[in-house]
């Protein structure tokens, strides 16, 4: 058999297995939750499972430091040799956008980027969506009937439909499946908050690098210059909106493309996807910590005009 014909047999026979595995691996219909669900509460505090792996994630940072920093040797083996590869490269790559401000940065940015990452990857654990609580559904499902007895005989009214379990769902009727596991990224207040403390700290060097002189990118009375400064400040305050929605979307899109594809074709088809949204969650991580680094360049680098300024004024004293 020749190697054409040899390919030509096995994507055949994946899709036949594909095909195959809608009608014997079938889960039910895919349940997609755009806010993060309750899995418990504390008090009055409720644990959402998005919460719940954001503290796994703590976990495992914390625990991977310990690991790299208990026998730290000058040459490096094992884990230490591992993170020390990532490492230094995402600090090389920070260091070509701010040298001035790497060591400063350094260690949030970097925080940042590896609880991303950790985070979006821990989501795609297999059995991460499939194991979990099971929890009162809020859809109240109704029918309508046609009252054969009391005063109101005749008269049509909504009356709760008898309950249906799911075949293909381990929780009784009445309940839906509640995972543990649900990237932090998929969740509005993590996106938001972490678009927030992005924007308080190169805002905050921006004041400390320029002093009260960093408002005057924005409001100026130079002419033409005074509406681009409104204009820079609205989009100065789009930052960590722009920050969250692009963080948000990428990793949510993913998690809903996961579930559309498992629910058509449960096998063969969903594992490219698996390795593309690795591959994205790798991606959103590096290009959060990347703009994180990138704004703060911009909001400790002078006006351009201040900055002529300064160039004329010095040549002038020169001269």
């Amino acid at each position: 058999m020749s190697g054409r014909v040899r390919t030509i047999v096995i994507v055949i026979v994946l899709l036949a297995v594909a095909v195959v595995s809608r009608f014997f691996l079938y889960s039910g219909d895919p349940h997609v939750e755009v806010a993060a669900e309750k899995l418990f509460s504390i008090g009055g505090f409720h644990v959402t499972n998005a919460l719940f792996t954001a503290l796994i994630v703590d976990v495992i940072l914390v625990v991977l430091a310990l690991l790299v920093t208990r026998n730290m040797q000058l040459v490096p083996r094992g884990v230490q040799n591992v993170v020390e590869i990532v490492l230094e490269a995402l600090y090389n790559l920070l260091r070509n956008i701010s040298p001035k401000f790497i060591d400063r940065s350094w260690p949030l940015v970097a925080t940042i980027f590896l609880f991303v990452l950790i985070s979006n990857w821990l989501g795609l654990m297999p059995g991460g969506s499939s194991i979990g609580l099971c929890h009162a559904s809020e859809e109240v499902s109704a029918r309508l009937a046609v009252v054969s007895e009391g005063p109101q005989t005749g008269s049509i009214q909504l009356l709760p439909a008898a309950a249906k379990a799911n075949p293909y769902s381990s929780c009784p009727a009445d309940t839906t499946l509640v995972p543990w596991l649900r990237p932090p990224s998929t969740d509005l207040n993590f996106t938001f908050a972490l678009g927030l403390l992005s924007f308080v700290f190169f805002q905050y060097w921006g004041f400390r690098t320029l002093g009260i002189g960093y408002l005057s990118k924005f409001f100026n009375l130079k002419g033409i210059m005074s509406f681009v400064g409104i204009i820079e400040f609205i989009s100065e305050l789009i930052k960590p909106i722009a920050l969250a929605l692009r963080l948000f979307g990428n990793i949510f899109a993913g998690e809903v493309l996961i579930a559309v594809l498992t629910f058509m074709v449960p096998l063969m088809l969903p594992i490219p996807i698996y390795g593309f949204e690795v591959f994205v969650g790798f991606i959103q991580a590096l290009v959060f910590a990347l703009l994180t680094m990138a704004f703060l360049s911009i909001a400790t680098s002078p006006h351009e005009g201040d900055h002529h300024g300064d160039d004329h004024g010095k040549g002038a004293k020169a001269h």
